[in-house]
């Protein structure tokens, strides 16, 4: 029977529980995927993320897309400790990152997520900020590695970005190649 201090109590699959608990212990991911979160107030930051899911899930790579002005911060930390690869798209929002993105990627490194892989979408019609942004709240992580596809977006994604786009799916797959070596 395992106990714990909060949660459950375990009467059963003892074995399958302790697996679960060394791997959450060990910051390791539970699936090989891309969880995406992201925050968009046009939609256009949103309509990218879509079809860099669509992209994803065309050459089978298992993806979960997270609203974060809807979607319950939680959720999305628990996605981000289940998934390997996780992808952050944020417009720039009065020289920085939106707001409710702001707050999940803080809450994400208070949890001291480890071992992912991460990439970025940003967003600004002026001087799209957020990728870098992002990625100096999430830098002080142990063994999370950055992919350099951010793709950059002026208010809505152009035609011509699609190879951004694909640039960026590429490398995801790339890496996950790369993680189950």
């Amino acid at each position: 029977m395992i106990c714990p201090l909060h949660g459950f109590v375990w009467r059963r699959d003892i074995n399958k529980i302790l697996c679960k608990y060394e791997k959450w212990g060990s910051y390791l991911p539970e699936d090989n995927g891309v969880m995406i979160a992201y925050a968009s107030i046009y939609g256009n930051t949103a309509n990218a993320v879509e079809i860099l899911a669509c992209r994803l899930r065309d050459i089978g790579i298992k993806t979960a897309v997270y609203d974060v002005s809807v979607t319950a911060a939680s959720d999305i930390i628990a996605a981000a400790f289940q998934y390997s690869h996780l992808v952050f798209a944020s417009t720039t929002y009065n020289a920085g990152v939106f707001v409710s993105m702001d707050e999940l990627l803080r809450d994400i490194a208070a949890h001291n997520l480890q071992n992912r892989v991460v990439a970025f979408i940003e967003n600004g019609s002026w001087a799209p900020v957020s990728g870098k942004l992002m990625r100096e709240i999430l830098q002080p992580l142990k063994n999370i590695s950055f992919l350099d596809s951010t793709v950059t977006i002026r208010s809505s994604l152009k035609a011509e970005q699609s190879s951004q786009i694909d640039m960026l799916v590429q490398a995801i797959a790339d890496s996950m190649r790369h993680t189950e070596q």
